[in-house]
């Protein structure tokens, strides 16, 4: 879920930077040791027996040297978590007690600064606190979870509570702290349509928390334990809550969804807590709604691969058709867990018991070739137009699909299966020779480091690690030129600390890293360069950049050579004098530099 409601400023942005710990991060993954100045551990984001994890807690890094991975706490969250950057602030803000800035509303107005001041999270984890407290006191609820078979475990886990028969309950019970507008405000109280007192929103309903995939509350959903026609109802719509862009339970799918990369969609609340009581703990919800797009994108975040566990009828049948199309949209495969006509998985689990309900999820079968058997029966050569239409409907599914490769697979199938020719398939869904060809064309090589690479990290790592601990920097005339980097990312550093410097300006890393601006992998660049190596040496080498600059000069001096042949062609007298001074001044510069450098070509 997006933070529409916050306004992500570079104020809150450095706040949460200089407020969180990536020990304390990496820590709550894996178990970390001291290794002189850094940490090191197993990495939490690959498996591997042999610790290649290292953390640096005063510059804020992590990199593992198994993995690849690399960047500052906040990518260590994301890649933890799979939260987008929005998400990672609003989770490390609340973990590390940054306050979040006042919704956009609060600048267009008295009143709606007022409304902006109420802390609508407060309101919610107080009405949560309260149904908590009411369940314990309920004993027709608590024996209702008791014949649904769910574990006091997972009740504690999930944060269920009961709201009691009345109208004003919670009203009464918040009085003191809350008012009715705030209740109403993120829906847990309504006003009747023709006026007249406010009123409580669930009554006599068990409540199941819902919290964003960043873990923060934003609503719930309550199901009844009486005879209301409304068998379920859901916090009203507001900023924080919509439930179209929410998965029930992904809070705590998250971490498994890490490992498995394989999530399992139900359609209620219950079928969440009866999966994850069978052992699948990578359940999540779409709350009984049929699947919406911003819940397929949210899927892809955590997972690979989708198995739909719709109900067993029609109905769940008809649902999952219909998400299909959504989950191959987002890359996603989508498989179709198998339920006995009628159940569910919290049906199936109760008259079958834990290891049905795994089994079936275990034997899910591809749903697009369940989809293609249903679109394409056996007897459709019989009726050539209706084969028609089925490749009309097989070829609208398929071109869903963004991988052509995969595609290209289906298409093969559904060819077989509509008794075709695969050219026909491939042509409908945009696979002709030449997107074959590419698609199957081996990924071009990686190019190689720049000449020199080594050196320039060097010298910039030098740099970067003596400013951050105060120790004396060169003078302005010992540094290199910013061309005597030939990797242009690690130019972009060089640029950025030494435009800082010349400005008499703080050069820490935190300064450069906001010099270079959100540009994408300068994290994970930094975190390379300065994490570069288990034993990498922090003391800045003036060899280094002595060496890195009797490079550029060598390298200037052939461009001056070719210059000068250029400016001689011409006739250019007064440019070949310049060029020919600049010669010079290189030339003795150079034999300066050479009785104190190593050789760097």
């Amino acid at each position: 879920m997006k933070l529409s409601h916050i306004q992500l400023t570079p104020q809150f942005v450095q706040a949460v930077r200089d407020a969180i710990d990536v020990v304390e991060i990496a820590s709550a993954y894996t178990k970390l040791s001291r290794a002189g100045r850094k940490w090191k551990g197993l990495c939490p984001l690959h498996k591997e027996k042999t610790p290649s994890f290292h953390v640096d807690a005063e510059l804020g890094f992590f990199k593992c040297f198994g993995c690849g991975a690399g960047g500052d706490a906040i990518k260590l969250h994301m890649l933890l978590t799979g939260d987008d950057f929005a998400g990672a602030m609003e989770a490390l803000a609340g973990r590390f007690g940054v306050p979040l800035p006042a919704p956009a509303a609060a600048h267009r107005g008295s009143r709606a600064r007022a409304a902006a001041e109420r802390d609508p999270e407060a309101v919610l984890s107080a009405a949560a606190e309260w149904f908590v407290d009411q369940l314990a006191r309920a004993e027709a609820a608590r024996a209702y979870l008791e014949r649904r078979q769910i574990p006091r475990q997972l009740v504690e886990r999930y944060g269920l509570g009961y709201a009691p028969e009345g109208w004003r309950n919670l009203l009464g019970a918040m009085n003191a702290r809350f008012s009715a507008g705030d209740l109403i405000e993120v829906g847990l109280a309504a006003r009747p349509d023709g006026g007249g007192e406010p009123y409580d929103r669930f009554r006599h309903r068990l409540i199941f928390p819902i919290r964003n995939a960043a873990g923060r509350l934003v609503g719930f959903g309550g199901r009844t334990l009486g005879d209301d026609a409304a068998k379920y109802v859901n916090t009203a719509e507001t900023e924080r809550f919509r439930k179209g862009e929410l998965l029930y339970g992904l809070e705590l799918a998250k971490r498994p969804l890490r490992e498995t990369r394989r999530a399992l969609l139900v359609e209620g609340y219950l079928d969440v807590l009866a999966a994850v009581a069978a052992g699948l703990d990578t359940a999540v919800a779409s709350m009984g709604t049929a699947l919406t797009p911003e819940q397929a994108r949210l899927l892809a975040r955590f997972a690979d691969e989708v198995v739909v566990g719709y109900d067993g009828d029609e109905a769940g049948e008809t649902a999952a058709r219909r998400a299909l199309p959504l989950l191959l949209a987002q890359g996603l495969a989508a498989r179709r867990m198998r339920l006995p006509a009628g159940e569910d998985p919290d049906s199936l689990r109760r008259s079958a018991g834990d290891s049905a309900v795994r089994a079936a999820c275990d034997e899910a079968e591809d749903l697009v070739l369940l989809e293609l058997e249903r679109a394409a029966p056996a007897d459709l050569h019989r009726n050539p137009a209706a084969r028609a239409q089925a490749g009309k409907r097989v070829s609208e599914l398929l071109l869903a699909i963004p991988d052509p490769i995969v595609r290209y697979g289906y298409a093969r199938a559904a060819a077989d299966r509509l008794g075709v020719p695969a050219q026909l398939v491939w042509q409908r869904v945009g696979i002709g020779r030449e997107a074959i060809r590419a698609a199957l064309a081996p990924a071009p090589a990686e190019s190689g480091p720049t000449p020199g690479r080594r050196a320039e990290e060097e010298a910039l790592r030098g740099l970067l690690l003596a400013a951050e601990r105060g120790l004396a920097l060169p003078s302005p005339a010992e540094l290199p030129p910013p061309a005597a980097f030939l990797d242009l990312g690690l130019r972009k550093f060089f640029v950025a600390f030494r435009s800082l410097y010349d400005q008499g300006r703080e050069t820490t890393l935190a300064a450069v890293l906001a010099a270079v601006g959100d540009e994408e992998g300068a994290d994970e660049r930094a975190a390379h360069l300065l994490l570069e190596s288990e034993d990498s040496a922090v003391v800045p080498s003036a060899e280094a950049l002595r060496n890195l600059r009797r490079r550029w000069l060598k390298s200037r001096l052939r461009e001056l050579n070719r210059e000068v042949s250029e400016a001689e062609r011409q006739g250019n007298r007064d440019r070949l004098a310049g060029l020919i001074a600049e010669k010079h001044d290189i030339n003795d510069e150079l034999h300066g530099v050479s009785a104190r450098g190593a050789d760097l070509e």
